[in-house]
């Protein structure tokens, strides 16, 4: 059976394994519900990524920098793990920022986005000295100059301009249309407004231009047209007497949820960029590429094991009810997002089900009308593809602890994220005295 992007899934005797290792077992021994991350798959996405783009460096010159997205998964362990690798981080919070600083990636790998940092996290990011701000308003750059000029510092920044491009991806999750409430309008000049503000403020160092207009993309060509807006505006830059050392062109690719649909990897997704950029090379000076990937660096990596409690049968439908549920991956509930569900035992009966979590709300459903290898309670199901966005997204509604995980490699596996405790969940409410 063949799972597109996930070379750490087998099946082996009817055994759903996971880098070798059986999922039934793996559950029994850590429990349920459980994220299972594969360390071999991380290394192989981002290798994939460096490898398709170090033509860039050997035909420029220039640095390729791939700064992970921490938002798609910042468990320490990973993040320390592609640091070691080399890779740097787009973060979006101070506590992103904080746990790319204890994973050791080197201030000039780290960039910091979002629409409404605050006054501390300008404050954190400045003192960490990061490669850039990509600042998304003329109210930030304000701000940001009027701090560096407390601190009495330099502060460097890019600037993230909307492009107005569709990205072909789900609404929900399209962040370079005019409409999106990201990045500084080009066509009506006030990203070359907010630029020359900042080529006159003392405290601000212009590094770079800086756009993302989606996730989950699986069309290079909005890749394509991304990059020629974004360097036909360095030329309109260059034209003022404004250079650019750096352009960051956002996410990376999607993936494949879907099985039966081959997508773009990232060798076509580096050629289109690198063609494309190439064609300004007697234009302008050609700039260092960023690129912030987090779901296809992590998705394919993660699974999520939950175990079947109940089945029941309505007039409409056979439903299995798992312990997993949308509190701990709300992708299906947010989305409608589709994961690949697969039981860890494959029986040869095959029948139709809907596959539910036990939390009071309709929405708590991963997959419905899937046809799959017979089910009996107490069984353990798959579901593929939730390294990005699962545990990042994880909560304790219904007052249910976050679940643990565990990290899969060669050489055995390991708990990095403990399971939370009825405890914990309680830990940081405070009861009045008169309620004592």
């Amino acid at each position: 059976m063949k799972f597109l992007g996930n070379d750490m899934i087998t099946i082996e005797n009817g055994v759903l394994k996971i880098d070798g290792y059986d999922g039934n077992k793996l559950a029994k021994e850590y429990g349920t519900p459980l994220y299972v991350m594969s360390e071999n798959q991380i290394i192989r996405n981002f290798k994939s990524y460096e490898d398709a783009f170090k033509k860039y460096v050997e035909e420029t010159g220039r640095e390729f920098i791939l700064c992970y997205a921490y938002k798609a998964n910042s468990n320490l362990a990973i993040t320390k793990l592609l640091s070691k690798l080399g890779c740097g981080a787009d973060v979006v919070s101070g506590g992103e920022l904080y746990i790319a600083k204890l994973s050791n990636v080197p201030s000039e790998k780290i960039v910091f986005n979002g629409n409404c940092k605050t006054k501390d996290e300008i404050i954190m990011g400045i003192e960490n000295n990061i490669r850039s701000f990509n600042v998304d308003s003329i109210g930030e750059l304000i701000l940001i100059n009027e701090i560096a000029k407390e601190i009495g510092t330099v502060a460097n920044v890019a600037f993230r301009i909307n492009p107005d491009v569709n990205p072909k991806t789900h609404p929900k999750i399209s962040t370079g249309l005019k409409n999106n409430k990201f990045g500084l309008d080009v066509q009506s000049g006030i990203a070359m407004r907010a630029i020359k503000m900042a080529k006159e403020m003392e405290n601000i160092n212009i590094v770079g231009i800086h756009c993302h207009i989606g996730s989950q993309l699986t069309d290079i060509s909005p890749f394509i047209e991304e990059t020629k807006k974004v360097m036909d505006f360095i030329v309109e830059l260059k034209n003022e007497g404004i250079e650019i050392e750096d352009v960051n062109l956002g996410g990376g690719l999607g993936v494949p949820y879907h099985k039966d649909k081959e997508i773009p990897n990232q060798y076509y997704l580096a050629d289109a960029i690198i063609g494309t950029i190439m064609e300004y090379k007697d234009k302008v000076d050609l700039p260092n590429l960023i690129l912030e990937p987090g779901r296809s660096v992590v998705a394919t990596a993660g699974v999520l094991l939950g175990k079947v409690h109940y089945i029941k049968e309505t007039p409409c439908a056979k439903w299995v009810m798992i312990d997993a549920g949308m509190n701990d991956m709300m992708r299906p509930a947010i989305y409608e997002a589709y994961h690949e569900i697969i039981p860890c035992v494959l029986r040869e009966e095959k029948e139709v089900v809907n596959i539910a979590g036990g939390l009071c709300e309709s929405s708590d459903v991963f997959g419905k009308n899937r046809k799959l290898p017979k089910v009996e309670v107490g069984d353990i199901i798959a579901i593929l593809d939730v390294g990005a966005y699962g545990i990042s997204m994880a909560n304790n509604y219904n007052a249910r602890g976050r679940p643990r995980m565990i990290l899969t490699r060669n050489r055995g596996h390991h708990i990095i994220r403990e399971r939370e405790t009825y405890g914990e969940l309680i830990a940081k409410d405070i009861v009045p005295d008169h309620l004592l």
